[in-house]
């Protein structure tokens, strides 16, 4: 039943697949070659990151997928190599957050880059979903940490999720707007920290949402989990891939019940609108889907079940459903 279901979903889009490397893994897409990058892999208790999720459901959901609480949750970014272009979908944390335990243990994307045979400096373009410290921090290198990771390459952002640091006049007043100021005011830091050598080289470009931002591949607002969050889909031959950000958290429950809230969201009602979107249009259309907190390497199928959906990995193992 499971390699039916598999053969089904992948009807529409057949790919070649390279044993794996602990902290890399490669489909191909088309004439691209998607590289799924680990930078690591941190626990978290269940009810921490979906607050809204039932302990019946959480049970569920966990023994369903064989797993005890704290579950890992992976930390993964996404290079896609195309004919004439290498492209690289969020950065990991660059280590620099090891003194945060929601952190402690990531800082491995530029290790596993390289396993992979790409080096920082051939990267062309870097793309980022949105302003988590985990998908920019792995923008800068060096001693000082102030020297560009990926010397050649353009840094592209959404922004609708970064104005307020682009424009130094928003800062301010987007602070006064949100709760937790000091929050707010250390990572508007780090992240003019990383982004400073990208403004000063002239390398940072800043998009309006919903473009074409390199051959074949354009971005598409999917705010929620943060204002200006953006994924970003990949077509090539015909075969479409979604990096879809942090649309999906907790892959054991949120796939089966889209309409659990994070957390971590800033609009957990919206973050679940556009889970649910973007994960009905690739169940629809037979597209790949790539996740950054999804168990590494984060890649696979989706099929509707119910009215949720399940989740087919790259590697061909179904994850079952929980219990209804």
């Amino acid at each position: 039943m499971v390699t039916c279901l598999l053969l089904a979903a992948c009807a529409a889009q057949t790919s070649s697949q390279v044993t794996p490397h602990p902290g890399f893994f490669r489909i191909q897409l088309g004439d691209d070659e998607i590289v799924a990058l680990n930078d690591g892999v941190v626990s978290y208790p269940t009810s921490r990151v979906l607050p809204s999720a039932t302990p019946e459901a959480i049970a569920r959901g966990l023994s369903a997928n064989a797993l005890t609480d704290p579950v890992g949750m992976s930390y993964n970014a996404f290079l896609v190599r195309t004919p004439t272009r290498l492209v690289l979908i969020d950065t990991g944390t660059g280590g620099k957050l090891d003194d945060d335990p929601g952190f402690h243990g990531c800082g491995h994307l530029m290790e596993n880059l390289r396993a992979a045979g790409i080096r920082p400096e051939q990267i062309d373009d870097v793309l980022i979903t949105h302003r988590g410290q985990d998908h920019t921090g792995g923008l800068t290198a060096g001693v000082d940490g102030k020297e560009r990771a990926f010397p050649r390459a353009i840094v592209h952002v959404p922004k609708d999720e970064f104005s307020m640091i682009l424009n130094p006049g928003e800062t301010e007043a987007y602070i006064n707007r949100v709760r937790n100021k000091d929050f707010a005011r250390s990572w508007i830091d780090f992240t003019k920290s990383v982004f400073a050598p990208y403004v000063d080289a002239g390398t940072l470009l800043a998009f309006d949402s919903d473009i074409t931002v390199a051959p074949g591949i354009r971005a598409l607002a999917t705010h929620g989990h943060t204002p200006g969050h953006t994924s970003y889909f990949v077509d090539s031959k015909g075969q479409t891939l979604i990096v879809m950000g942090d649309l999906v958290l907790m892959a054991a429950l949120q796939f089966h019940d889209p309409g659990l809230g994070s957390s971590f969201d800033s609009d957990p009602n919206a973050a679940a609108e556009q889970r649910r979107h973007i994960l009905a249009l690739a169940a629809a259309k037979g597209y790949w889907i790539a996740g950054s907190h999804i168990p590494f390497p984060g890649i696979g199928h989706v099929r509707t079940d119910g009215d949720g959906f399940s989740f087919i990995p790259a590697g061909g193992n179904s994850v079952p459903l929980p219990a209804r």
